[in-house]
């Protein structure tokens, strides 16, 4: 049960910080939320760059309010236009943008509800579709990318990294059945060759 921690920041953080989640299919409402709709609207909300803190005089009440806007519209992304988001990097300069306390909040609006969608959605498919998830995985760690963006995400503080850490497990653990975790299995001990080749650590074994 307990070998799963390479969901913290391989797959999940990612999807929480740059809006990607392999596999999601999400479906909100009638009016279908694209990732050019979440980029016109950071853009719309120019966010400055306060990732050294507020400015003298200014107030970040206005800015709460894009972010939650901004976060809900990543809640909403389907599977498709998810893999666009984080593809395309959507957000991720805002994201850089925000204070610590804002980067924080950001997190805990997205992340609970990509992390339970991404579980039940895994859940629902059937064993040929979970295969794929995992082909991809697998490929793209192959090519590289998985560790790149691990790179990417270790900019993220620790603060932030952990707490998707233990969202990501209670989601795995509550929410993925016997057979979504068997299935996978290669996914993960592939993984957590990458984080244990970038850090040392055995990520398969439980804290």
């Amino acid at each position: 049960m307990g070998r799963r921690r390479w969901i913290l920041q391989a797959v999940l953080a990612l999807a929480v910080v740059w809006g990607g989640v392999w596999a999601v299919r999400t479906y909100a409402g009638s009016k279908r939320v694209t990732a050019d709709r979440v980029e016109r609207t950071i853009e719309d909300a120019q966010f400055e760059d306060w990732s050294e803190g507020v400015p003298l005089g200014e107030s970040d009440r206005s800015r709460e309010q894009k972010i939650t806007e901004v976060a809900d519209l990543f809640n909403r992304l389907d599977f498709a236009e998810r893999q666009r988001a984080r593809e395309e990097r959507v957000g991720e300069k805002m994201f850089s943008h925000l204070t610590p306390n804002e980067k924080e909040r950001f997190v805990d609006l997205t992340l609970r509800p990509s992390m339970e969608t991404f579980m039940e959605a895994v859940d629902a498919m059937s064993p040929a579709e979970r295969r794929k998830v995992v082909e991809d995985g697998l490929r793209q760690i192959d090519e590289g990318r998985t560790e790149e963006e691990m790179q990417r995400a270790r900019e993220v503080s620790d603060d932030l990294l952990n707490k998707v850490t233990r969202e990501g497990l209670r989601a795995y653990f509550e929410k993925a059945g016997a057979d979504t975790k068997l299935d996978l299995a290669p996914l993960m001990e592939a993984m957590d060759g990458v984080m244990k080749g970038m850090s040392g650590n055995d990520f398969m074994r439980r804290d």
